[in-house]
């Protein structure tokens, strides 16, 4: 199966070095890499061109006017000649293994619309932050057909992450590709799409990471309660269009009730803590924002567990008993020695 890697990038030459580096590391190389370079006004071009020598497989597609993320993932998307598509970001780093181990669980599962594995989420300042997804779909390599997916769904959400997946091309142009409409939700909505239309396979062993940016794209939409309110509504009257068809039925409230959450806990772990933002993201009414606020008064670290317990119990985004199983097995697969953490050095060019 031909693989195309496919990075959309805008003024991200200092990041540049650390995805492109950890793409020529890998021990399968992909057969086609992607590059569009979306109007930057940096040094992005001159260090991309740096690396074609290394990565001879490597086309740069310039944008003369800037499209956004998404209208550069599309461009990268209809040039790709691959079977199997990996859509990267200019800041996202992979392992060595990532596409030998997923691509081959693509190709182990021929119905499968794509293949996922687990990330780790890493700070600015190098911190292991957690292994997400935070419930893992199962401990053991495992396809789960449509109809599982969409049961799936009933209990945990966000189990694809772009920096680990390995999407068929053929499976994401029939889904639709991304929706620009749906702005920074686009990678997961479409992943959603492709898993219930025609099912995925997980990888539970971590192979990426995530670098959380402070002034990211999705972060800064997640963070604006107007700007989520918006992406909400449009995300929901999208999946209602396809609801019994495509989304199991009830999922659009389902879906935005986990949005909330997402957004809120995003927001507990800024180094400000804001009651008042918290409580306007996750939509909470008068008693919520006394609980947020009275958590104030509470240690830092003891005030982030109790706002993250107070939000699970009010939007229930996930099952807490699968969270508990995924908690355990983490914890006794690492005591075993069965997977990294720590994110693997690469030498860049």
């Amino acid at each position: 199966m031909r693989l195309t890697v496919v990075i959309p990038n805008r003024n991200h030459s200092a990041l540049l070095p650390r995805s492109l580096g950890a793409i020529a590391n890998q021990h399968r190389q992909p057969d086609e890499i992607i590059l569009v370079d979306d109007a930057s006004t940096d040094n992005s071009v001159e260090v991309i061109r740096g690396f074609q020598t290394q990565l001879p497989q490597l086309r740069l597609l310039q944008n003369e006017r800037r499209l956004g993320a998404v209208g550069a993932l599309n461009v990268g998307v209809r040039a790709a000649t691959g079977d199997a598509i990996y859509c990267g970001a200019a800041d996202d780093e992979t392992d060595p293994s990532l596409i030998e181990t997923v691509l081959a669980a693509l190709e182990r599962a021929p119905s499968a619309g794509l293949a996922c594995a687990e990330a780790r989420v890493m700070d600015e300042d190098g911190r292991v932050l957690g292994i997400r997804p935070a419930v893992a779909p199962a401990i053991r390599e495992k396809f789960f057909s449509a109809v599982e997916t969409a049961t799936l769904l009933r209990h945990i959400d966000n189990w694809v992450l772009s920096v680990v997946t390995i999407v068929r091309r053929e499976a994401m142009l029939a889904a639709g590709g991304f929706d620009p409409s749906v702005g920074s939700f686009c990678d997961s909505f479409l992943a959603r799409r492709i898993a219930l239309m025609s099912g995925f396979v997980f990888v539970p062993h971590v192979l990426g990471t995530w670098h959380v940016q402070a002034r990211s794209y999705s972060r800064s939409t997640s963070l604006d309660p107007e700007k989520l309110a918006e992406l909400i509504a449009v995300c929901c009257e999208r999946v209602r269009r396809d609801e019994g068809s495509v989304f199991p039925p009830g999922y659009s409230e389902v879906f935005a009730r986990r949005a909330r959450f997402s957004s809120g806990r995003l927001a507990i772990t800024e180094r400000d803590y804001d009651s008042v933002l918290i409580n306007s993201l996750a939509l909470g009414g008068q008693l919520d924002a006394r609980c947020l606020s009275l958590f104030q008064r509470l240690p830092s670290r003891v005030r982030r567990t109790a706002a993250l317990s107070w939000l699970t119990l009010r939007l229930h985004p996930i099952s807490l008993v699968r969270l508990g199983h995924t908690m355990l097995w983490r914890r006794m697969r690492g005591a075993m020695g069965l997977t990294l953490d720590a994110a693997p050095s690469h030498t860049a060019a």
